[in-house]
């Protein structure tokens, strides 16, 4: 076979029937074959990305929420009569396989991760030096625009707050972790990871790891540092003592047989308390971190102290408190707006 000097996409098929591999009938086996490398070639990169975002400390969610998509668009690649190796995607593919997701009736907010995902990847692969040219350098998502997220009143904060029993031990730890979490604006691993040897009493501090194990010491307001003292010195040794087997856990939070609480625990009893304090909607740590963070920045927090506070590593994933603020003030102005 005469090797050409243009640049060609291996493995590529023209019309279905013939490929760049000649011999008449051994052609199509050939073609299959190669494909099925491809295929396996295209996992490896897409699973080579992946563990570099866990070596980058990337959450098992947020990986897990990338691997998905990014096993459709290889898919995507195999089922193509034209596109074989993530090497030879082009923009025009790109924009293909976003026609596609649309006509799949996806909703927005999910063609935007599966989009988000691929070009990342591509960025990823151009980074590694595995692509000649980068098809997601020009290509261009869709604007999403994000549905605001339901941010609870303070009134709402202070219900549910009252909800938890001060008389017994699950009460106050449950007291404790609300005052917590919505002073510090948690998000819940981070919570439900906390240590006996994370808040320092003496500074009125806590110690949080958060994302990519980026460290922040949050300030403890006065409510919070005595629900939370009251809780380790109190309740925290009356619920180990369910434990017979293991005692000496250093986890803060402890549930009721002993053991450290997990995640899903915590938002179990915190939609139990929204219920009895009369709030519609559900109660979650990440809704009171949503509703810490709104609620400063109404009250005149700088948006770079809520950064901080929340352990972003950018200004960019404030645009969503910071549309609800500018919405709040809209509404005001409409309400008490003399000319209207």
């Amino acid at each position: 076979m005469q090797k050409s000097k243009k640049r060609t996409r291996v493995g590529r098929v023209s019309d279905g029937r013939s490929s760049r591999l000649k011999g008449g009938g051994r052609s199509s086996g050939l073609q299959i074959e190669s494909d099925g490398e491809n295929h396996k070639q295209n996992s490896k990169i897409s699973e080579a990305y992946l563990a570099s975002l866990k070596r980058r400390r990337y959450s098992i969610k947020t990986i897990n929420t990338f691997r998905y998509p990014l096993k459709q668009f290889i898919s995507f690649l195999a089922a193509s009569s034209n596109l074989v190796r993530l090497q030879d995607v082009s923009r025009p593919d790109l924009e293909t396989w976003s026609r596609r997701l649309v006509e799949r009736n996806l909703s927005e907010a999910t063609r935007d991760i599966y989009l988000r995902s691929v070009r990342n990847l591509f960025n990823w692969m151009e980074s590694e030096g595995m692509l000649f040219d980068n098809p997601a350098a020009t290509f261009k998502t869709p604007h999403f625009q994000r549905k605001l997220p339901s941010v609870h009143s303070e009134k709402e904060i202070l219900r549910l707050l009252e909800q938890p029993s001060p008389t017994t031990a699950q009460g106050l730890r449950d007291r404790a972790i609300i005052e917590i979490g919505y002073s510090c604006a948690l998000r819940r691993e981070e919570l439900q990871r906390l240590t006996l040897h994370d808040p320092d009493f003496l500074q009125n501090t806590l110690h949080v790891i958060g994302k990519g194990s980026r460290e922040r010491m949050l300030p403890l307001g006065e409510q919070a540092i005595a629900w939370l003292r009251n809780y380790t010195d109190n309740a925290r040794p009356e619920l180990l003592k369910h434990n017979k087997n293991d005692s000496t856990t250093d986890a803060l939070w402890i549930n009721h047989i002993g053991r450290p609480l997990s995640g899903q625990g915590i938002n179990y009893r915190l939609k139990q308390y929204g219920r009895d304090a009369g709030i519609k909607r559900n109660i979650t740590v990440h809704a009171l971190r949503r509703s810490c963070a709104t609620h400063m920045l109404r009250n005149g927090a700088h948006p770079i102290q809520i950064q901080m506070l929340l352990g972003h590593a950018d200004m960019s994933h404030l645009s969503q408190y910071l549309r609800l603020t500018i919405t709040d003030i809209k509404q005001m102005h409409q309400n008490s707006n003399p000319g209207k």
